[in-house]
């Protein structure tokens, strides 16, 4: 796990080259003009527009919106219907140019009703990206929201041009303020929208806030690509010892996402440097009995760390009874509790450990919490879990392994 696993942070560098607008567009509605409001040179070549859409034939449409437009001195409402029409043909037609044209007449018309422009302004921000006018589509997406507009597409597909166009401080801006509209309403932010968020902090260089979003996604949408994430995340802190690299390896495999053999050999390693053989041995029988370990040129190497594992287990064995029977203190009430602990006998772990605690003077207290909190979790008492885990403090390595595993005891 020091050498973090290169596809684990696939998804974010997945995401930056999504290109597909992400909501349906709107159809700009090309309202059947009523002769009484409309001149006869100009409803005519209009309503012959509309009939060659209905046929499909978008290139007849546009030519007679635009025969409509080369009437004299047009009246802004007949320009408005004549632009609606052009705008609808242009759009299905897939002339972006024209489109957009029409379209901004449209929403910046005083003759259209502000409850129109809002389906405008979603087929205008679509064929601004279908052009690859980022710019664009960003302005006239930003105007959307704050006339009301409530497509949840809009503003995320406007946070994803920002992405794309390397504008990375815009869309935690962005984002944040989204953050902030969904906690007024008791709601979560969409993940691609955390997902993004995750992203600018990657490319601003922004550690702190990265790690803030991650743990955010595995809190929110918890996967075993962002778990992995995190905990390699962790690793990498500085000044990590030993039994934190084991209790974030624990985590791991709790999450599903032990896979390597590396992962599996560090585990081991660390957990007889920790004097819990008995942990090392289990770890590497699971690790032969998934068949990633055993074989290739590691496999002589493997089948000895197994053999010392188990002999180490066996010599504990002889002096754990003698351990827990002259156990009177917090430190060897604790050293008890961890042997349970690796063992997986999860009652008497957190039964050793609650004396531990209850005799105090540790000073691995946090640890040792932690310890009795992941062996309620798996008793399945998670609401003693998460009591215990709300002690820890001080330790950021610690507070933050509790706060995961508190996502857990859900």
């Amino acid at each position: 796990m020091k050498k973090q696993r290169a596809h684990t942070a696939h998804w974010a560098n997945q995401l930056i080259l999504l290109t597909g607008l992400l909501f349906c567009m709107a159809s700009v509605h090309a309202q059947a003009p009523a002769p009484a409001t409309l001149r006869a040179e100009v409803h005519k070549p209009l309503t012959a527009a509309q009939e060659a859409m209905k046929s499909n034939q978008m290139d007849q449409a546009l030519s007679f919106t635009r025969e409509a437009l080369a009437v004299s001195q047009l009246t802004p409402v007949e320009r408005a219907f004549v632009m609606r029409t052009q705008a609808a043909a242009a759009v299905r037609a897939k002339n972006w140019d024209l489109a957009i044209e029409s379209l901004e007449f449209l929403v910046t018309s005083p003759d259209v009703p502000q409850t129109d422009k809002r389906s405008m302004l979603e087929s205008l921000m679509n064929a601004c990206l279908q052009k690859k006018d980022n710019t664009r589509a960003v302005k006239w997406g930003r105007q959307y929201l704050q006339d009301g507009g409530t497509n949840p597409g809009i503003r995320l597909a406007m946070i994803q041009t920002l992405s794309v166009m390397g504008e990375h401080k815009q869309v935690l801006q962005e984002v944040q303020e989204k953050m902030r509209l969904d906690a007024a309403a008791g709601q979560k932010t969409p993940e691609q929208e955390l997902r993004l968020m995750a992203i600018s902090y990657r490319q601003l260089k922004d550690d702190a806030g990265y790690m803030s979003t991650l743990k955010r996604l595995v809190n929110d949408y918890p996967t075993k690509a962002y778990w992995v994430e995190v905990i390699g995340r962790m690793s990498q802190q500085p000044g990590l010892n030993p039994r934190q690299e084991l209790n974030l390896y624990r985590l791991l495999e709790q999450t599903g996402n032990m896979e390597e053999v590396d992962e599996y050999i560090e585990m081991a390693n660390l957990a007889i440097k920790a004097g819990l053989p008995a942990e090392a041995l289990r770890v590497l029988s699971k690790g032969f009995d998934q068949g990633v370990l055993g074989k290739g040129a590691g496999a002589t190497l493997h089948n000895k760390l197994r053999a010392d594992a188990q002999k180490k287990t066996q010599e504990d064995a002889k002096g754990f009874a003698p351990l827990e029977k002259s156990a009177k203190d917090a430190v060897t009430w604790a050293a008890v509790a961890d042997v349970y602990f690796s063992q997986q006998n999860w009652t008497a772990a957190h039964a050793a450990y609650a004396k531990a605690l209850e005799l105090g003077g540790s000073k691995r207290e946090n640890e040792l919490r932690l310890h009795a909190a992941i062996s309620l979790f798996q008793l399945g008492q998670k609401d003693g879990a998460r009591q215990q885990l709300a002690n820890i403090k001080g330790d950021v390595v610690w507070t933050d392994m509790a706060a995961l595993w508190g996502i857990l005891a859900r």
